[in-house]
């Protein structure tokens, strides 16, 4: 485990964004939107991240998901951002029981990548998207449901637990992909207890985790707490989507 301090902001360039709406059917007789964020230039090398909102969806007063998602893909990763809930009906009511059906979306979410960056990877004659391309960036609620779903598929490239917590069901996981653990110490939601227990499994259970507590912070981070905690997340996406 690699401890990490928060850094300076970084400067962006100011693009257009185009978002579009995808379906797919997440379970019986549920329907998923996704929106999709592209990059200010074509991404050439397949990857890709999926951002999942907290407990109160995607307009949610505590965190701006679609400027996150501009953020992102300033980066250079086009986004894409799937309404998981819809799969609940709009419900995050007993997240224990939904957990597996959350997490069951993310892989529609995945196919739907897969078809779109085939698409374009096709047209320049590279090779397919495989799996190990893709990171997620989860915050509060959405932060459990990518660790749920990473706990089945290891071989993401790697998950960001922004305000999150590992669900009970899934502590005895063998493997996980890399992870970046950002959390603030005031935290009054999902206290900061949680972020160290999971740093603590990664540790126990030798998995790659970069842990960060943020001092002044609570559930929703200040404007200046998500500039430095963006700073981190680039630098953790461009390690873990580098070619390889």
């Amino acid at each position: 485990m690699t401890p990490s301090k928060p850094g300076s902001p970084q400067r962006v360039p100011v693009f257009f964004i185009i978002a579009c709406a995808l379906s797919a059917s997440a379970n019986a007789g549920a329907r998923v939107k996704i929106d999709e964020y592209d990059p200010p230039e074509p991404n050439s090398n397949g990857a890709a991240v999926i951002l999942l909102y907290g407990s109160g969806g995607l307009r949610s007063p505590a965190f701006n998901y679609p400027d996150e998602a501009r953020q992102i893909a300033r980066m250079g990763y086009p986004v894409y951002l799937p309404h998981y809930l819809d799969a609940t009906h709009g419900s995050a009511n007993d997240p224990q029981s939904h957990y597996e059906t959350w997490a069951n979306t993310q892989q529609y979410t995945l196919s739907r990548i897969f078809e779109r960056q085939q698409y374009t990877v096709s047209r320049k004659g590279l090779e397919g998207v495989p799996q190990s391309r893709i990171a997620i960036v989860g915050y509060s609620l959405g932060g459990s449901v990518a660790l749920a779903f990473a706990s089945k598929e290891p071989h993401l490239a790697g998950v960001v637990v922004w305000s999150g917590s590992m669900p009970d069901a899934y502590r005895d996981v063998e493997n996980l992909p890399p992870l970046l653990i950002l959390h603030g110490a005031r935290d009054s939601v999902i206290p900061a207890s949680n972020a160290r227990q999971l740093a603590a499994l990664c540790a126990m259970k030798h998995f790659r985790c970069d842990f960060c507590i943020y001092p002044g912070e609570g559930h929703a981070f200040s404007a200046d707490g998500i500039t430095r905690a963006n700073h981190q997340i680039q630098a953790f996406l461009q390690t873990v989507l580098q070619p390889r």
